[in-house]
């Protein structure tokens, strides 16, 4: 009997091994029927970002829609700039430089640290007019008292002469002292505006014909994605823009910083009109979503009373209206008015 037992294992393992075919169709069936359902099932991102509510849960929440417009709107191209102060005359913003001038024409271009060495240039300038002051009015003295002695014959007329010649070399001094103080400038912290900032972009050389020079730019702070609305800035002409590339020129904008949102050294995103308009699909500021990570969406009325949430890529805000890159098509439905809610409906945060 043990021997049979040994015997029948290995006759079993060998069958399960060969894979035998059933002795009825019941396993067929089976395997039929499973290779005919699909692996799985794809769920698409609408299908999860779809909310469907009750007339009354869309009373409640106050949901207002508008359809998603095509406007033309100018084109732009965004860049990145930096904030920097303001020099010349305050006041004249079509043309901010101070002519005759020469110093103006670099000040846009230099450093913070290259700025506090103009300003202490400035200070050794006034002092060396003061210098030269001071000299000339000792050698108008000392040419007088020697005019004086020879007058009364107590003194020689080659002392007038080296007094007038010291006299002479001091009104030189003078004249040089002040055309050097005035090479530099006005004082450079007092020519500074307070309200308004300079933006300085580096533009590609070849693209310079496509600029609208005569436009303003918009200016954005970098990493807001269209969250904050952008502010005009004024184009500034500047006689002399050097640039650390050859093949790059600098423009310049003047910003109004009024409310100090912006300041100096900060880097913005810059928004340079181009020649020509295109169409873009266009809504109001207050249907645009952001999440945690930064992303942008819109939801959508797809259906009564369903909601889908749309993602969409927001090119600038402006006057209350977002200028959209990418997003729904134009006619679409766009809630305007409880977007915010319909957002913690959707993860939990809303009742």
């Amino acid at each position: 009997m043990n021997l049979v037992i040994l015997l029948a294992i290995p006759l079993s393992l060998a069958t399960l091994l060969v894979g035998c075919k059933p002795s009825d169709g019941h396993s067929a069936k089976t395997t039929t029927s499973s290779a005919k359902a699909p692996p799985a099932k794809v769920v698409t991102e609408n299908d999860l970002a779809s909310i469907v509510l009750t007339p009354d849960a869309e009373r409640r929440l106050g949901i207002t829609t508008a359809p998603i417009e095509v406007k033309k709107v100018e084109r732009s191209r965004a860049l990145a700039g930096e904030l920097l102060l303001p020099l010349g005359r305050a006041g004249n913003s079509s043309n901010s430089t101070a002519s005759g001038n020469s110093i103006y024409s670099l000040l846009p271009a230099m450093t913070p640290a290259e700025l506090v060495r103009v300003g202490q240039m400035q200070v050794e300038a006034d002092g060396g007019v003061a210098a030269a002051q001071v000299e000339l009015e000792a050698a108008k003295i000392a040419l007088e008292r020697a005019q004086t002695l020879v007058a009364n014959s107590a003194g020689t007329q080659r002392a007038v002469d080296e007094a007038r010649a010291r006299m002479q070399l001091a009104e030189a001094a003078q004249r040089t002292a002040r055309e050097r103080r005035e090479l530099l400038g006005a004082p450079l912290f007092d020519a500074v505006r307070k309200d308004v900032l300079w933006v300085r972009v580096s533009v590609y050389a070849g693209d310079l014909n496509h600029v609208n020079r005569d436009a303003p730019a918009r200016v954005s702070r970098l990493g807001t994605n269209g969250r904050d609305s952008s502010q005009a800035a004024r184009p500034v002409v500047v006689p002399f823009s050097p640039s650390a590339a050859p093949t790059t020129v600098e423009l310049f904008y003047e910003l109004d910083n009024i409310d100090g949102r912006f300041r100096p050294g900060e880097k913005v995103s810059v928004m340079v009109p181009l020649h020509g308009q295109v169409q873009s699909s266009v809504i109001p500021g207050s249907a645009v979503l952001y999440d945690i990570h930064g992303g942008s969406w819109v939801y959508e009325n797809t259906a009564p009373q369903k909601y889908t949430r749309r993602r969409i890529e927001v090119r600038f805000v402006s006057d209350g209206s977002a200028v959209l890159t990418r997003g729904p098509t134009p006619g679409a439905k766009a809630v305007i008015a409880g977007a915010a809610e319909l957002f913690g409906v959707e993860f939990g945060f809303g009742k």
